[in-house]
């Protein structure tokens, strides 16, 4: 068949019977119809040698120009998946079609370009301003790597928010190439590259496109299923601290205990709002664990930690880190400052998960912060030492009072609430009872402290009322004179009638 162009297909879309132009798949040219009218039911089109009923089927000697010309005129269609190029002929006019569409949101090619390089898509991705996804699920090697990185770099494609390359054999240097070119794309919410024997290099690289990013916008980065050692972990940790990550897939990697050690600094850094972190079928074991428990000591974003217990390697040694984490038991303080953020620790549904570890866990996900502390100082103090706290003296009185008036409200949904009041309300009375008992002197002398200071205020009450009085004893005098005065005088005695003057008053006074 000879070549042909977009102009080709354009000269002859008004007049072309579409039975005669696809095989003899009755889907195809129903579809070839929404497209050509414009359906806007027609959302989603998968390219495919299944022969489904939504799926266009490419039959031997199918001009595929002719699909990629619809399809770059329609305005609908959103969805697209390129999963087999089957028999068609004319790759490349159907790639020029495509090169036209402005409609399309997200694009899965699942199938290898062959003689098509992806540099001819670069049109694609420079002018379609709705493209939001890309997924290449096919054997990327070295070159097509560089294709994929000239499309991609030279467009510029600012509405590409999610990124996928899985098991594509893409390899280190593959990465590298496409890593350059994703620089100036900032605003990539999600990049999976799950199955591509990538490591050392290509976490560099990640690396590297983090910083260059500054403000970065990810909040998903999935590695799962790659050749990432400890040494990869430690590169790709580096290029994290200033992100805003969200979950982080480490997945059947290469890496051990020790190297978990490098995400220590992550999981305490400020910046760090890392939510999953997921580790299954890595064996950390102990040492593992207990890096984890001590990096996420004080961590106040990361909710789930997966892993399988089975795969893991962990031993008591290692559950007993976790449990000291979510709770550790060896003061009041220290319990306050466990862990009560994070809600699984282990397998979704947590079933090799020790029960007492899921128990802290149930309290951190059904109370939250405040209210799952509460608990589990009451749970591992039954008698609250009250010790510690006579440095405050009195003054932490109100506070200890105020505390286990907060824990009334905090109370478990599925025991007894009356019970668990008058528990409550024991060990109030017990604690407030440890102060006085701790303090005899200091509070008897608090009492006639007290005793002092409400005389000395009663006294300067009375004095206050008194000068009161004798202000308004004054004005009533000198207001009696003024009345005497308007009279022609006080009587010079009583019962008379001749009256004194109140200048003559006044002298006598």
């Amino acid at each position: 068949m000879e070549g042909r162009d977009f102009d080709y297909y354009e000269a002859r879309a008004r007049d072309v019977k579409l039975d005669d132009i696809t095989s003899s798949c009755e889907g195809n040219a129903t579809i070839l119809q929404q497209l050509r009218d414009q359906d806007t039911y027609l959302k989603i089109l998968t390219i495919s040698d299944d022969a489904d009923d939504d799926n266009f089927v490419v039959g031997e000697g199918d001009d595929l120009g002719w699909l990629g010309y619809f399809i770059g005129k329609s305005k609908y269609l959103e969805d697209l998946h390129i999963d087999s190029w089957g028999e068609g002929e004319n790759i490349e006019a159907f790639i020029e079609g495509i090169n036209h569409n402005r409609s399309i949101d997200s694009l899965h090619i699942g199938t290898d370009l062959g003689d098509v390089n992806f540099r001819s898509m670069s049109p694609f991705f420079r002018n379609n301003n709705r493209l939001a996804e890309l997924e290449l699920n096919f054997e990327v090697g070295l070159e097509c790597a560089q294709s994929i990185a000239h499309a991609l770099g030279e467009s510029s494609c600012q509405s590409l928010k999610h990124v996928t390359i899985e098991d594509s054999n893409l390899s280190d240097g593959g990465f590298a190439v496409i890593a350059t070119a994703l620089r100036s794309y900032p605003q990539l919410e999600e990049l999976h590259l799950e199955g591509n024997n990538i490591g050392l290099t290509s976490c560099i690289a990640l690396a590297d496109m983090l910083r260059g990013w500054g403000a970065s916008n990810l909040k998903t980065l999935a590695f799962s299923s790659n050749e990432i050692d400890d040494q990869g972990l430690q590169a790709l940790a580096a290029g994290m601290t200033n992100t805003s990550l969200k979950t982080l897939y480490l997945s059947n990697n290469l890496i051990t205990g020790a190297g978990l050690r490098s995400l220590s600094d992550y999981f305490q850094s400020e910046s760090c709002c890392l939510r999953t972190l997921d580790l299954t079928r890595i064996d950390f074991g102990d040492e593992g664990a207990m890096v984890l428990a001590d990096g996420l000591r004080g961590n106040q974003s990361l909710k789930n930690l997966y892993f399988i217990p089975d795969e893991s390697g962990i031993t008591d040694v290692g559950w007993a880190a976790f449990s000291k984490l979510v709770c550790d038991p060896s003061s009041i303080n220290s319990t306050y400052h466990s862990n009560h953020n994070i809600e699984t620790i282990g397998e979704k549904g947590m079933y090799g998960t020790p029960p007492d570890i899921r128990e802290y866990l149930y309290l951190n996900e059904r109370l939250g912060w405040r209210r799952a502390a509460i608990h589990k100082i009451l749970k591992s103090h039954p008698d609250l030492d009250m010790e510690p706290f006579f440095q405050w003296k009195l003054k932490l009185l109100p506070v200890v009072a105020n505390w286990f008036r907060s824990a009334r409200s905090c109370l478990f949904p599925d025991r007894p609430r009356s019970t668990q009041r008058q528990s409550l309300q024991n060990r109030e009375l017990s604690a407030l009872y440890k102060f006085i008992r701790g303090m005899p002197s200091l509070t008897v002398i608090s009492y006639w402290q007290q005793f002092v200071m409400n005389a000395q205020a009663e006294r300067r009450r009375i004095d206050d009322e008194r000068r009161r009085l004798e202000d308004e004893r004054r004005r009533l005098y000198y207001d009696e004179e003024a009345a005497w005065e308007r009279l022609g005088g006080r009587p010079r005695r009583e019962g008379s009638s001749n009256l004194v003057s109140g200048t003559k008053r006044r002298r006598h006074v």
